[in-house]
């Protein structure tokens, strides 16, 4: 009679996704949203509901510096897609998703933490990240570190660096 023990399947292994990868996905995101906004005439909207002293404009070109309505739809559709979904369409383009420390989906909370600085404050968030270093060790920018999130590859990767009990996409 043949054995027919059941073999437990081996959890796959967590891998943080690079910061090359993560970088291609949120300018995917951004220009998907920003081409979404253009189309709907973000800018005609905004400069009526917005006051003008709230919407400063490089001098000379009719480019405005920031949009406080598209920080509040860049924040509003990272939160909710990588909440729902676990990722938005760029990381899923990308082949990388949002989650917990332990690998399980980020709760809305988390989610909403991480997207504030995605969305709000980029620059100092990822110099942050790669300056301080536990957030470094596990490629998080500083919001993610706050809401306790990582960024990991989704998929078999062909090359992973082992560091400590970590495995890195290189």
């Amino acid at each position: 009679m043949p054995d027919r023990s059941v073999e437990k399947a081996k959890p796959k292994p967590i891998v943080l996704a690079n910061w090359g990868r993560r970088f291609l996905a949120w300018f995917v995101d951004y220009l998907i949203i920003n081409i979404m906004l253009g189309y709907f005439g973000l800018e005609d909207i905004e400069s009526r509901l917005v006051p003008s002293f709230l919407l400063p404009r490089f001098p000379a070109v009719d480019l405005s510096l920031w949009s406080p309505l598209s920080v509040l739809i860049f924040f509003l559709y990272w939160t909710f897609s990588e909440w729902y979904f676990g990722r938005s369409l760029g990381q899923l383009l990308l082949n990388i998703r949002l989650v917990d420390r332990a690998g399980r989906n980020a709760s809305l909370k988390a989610s909403a933490t991480q997207s504030l600085g995605k969305s709000l404050l980029l620059p100092l968030d990822c110099l942050i990240g790669w300056v301080y270093r536990p957030c470094r060790e596990l490629r998080q920018r500083l919001f993610n570190r706050l809401s306790n999130t990582i960024v990991i590859f989704v998929g078999s990767p062909d090359e992973v660096v082992r560091e400590r009990d970590l495995a890195k996409e290189p």
